[in-house]
């Protein structure tokens, strides 16, 4: 019963991890702090690319329907749409 009494309450103080030993206060901070950043910095990440792809979408079909009416030759199309599927 004591050995639990030390590991969860703070009995080894200068060895338990938990209680400022191994790691320290200020390391478990750091680590909380670059695991939500990574999470954030993950979600804006994916978020991004998936509006970039929709936009991407929308200028291919503006330039399908300049094709279609003739406002573009086939060379010209072909030229900027490679170019576009490239980004």
């Amino acid at each position: 019963m004591m050995m639990f009494q030390r590991g969860f309450q703070g009995g080894y103080r200068g060895g338990a991890c938990w209680s400022g030993g191994y790691l320290g206060y200020g390391w478990h901070m750091l680590i909380m702090a670059v695991v939500l950043l990574t999470i954030i910095f993950t979600v804006i990440y994916l978020v991004n690319k998936s509006t970039h792809r929709h936009d991407n979408k929308d200028v291919l079909d503006i330039l399908k329907m300049k094709y279609v009416q003739g406002d573009l030759t086939e060379e010209e199309y072909t030229k900027k749409k490679d170019l576009l599927l490239k980004k």
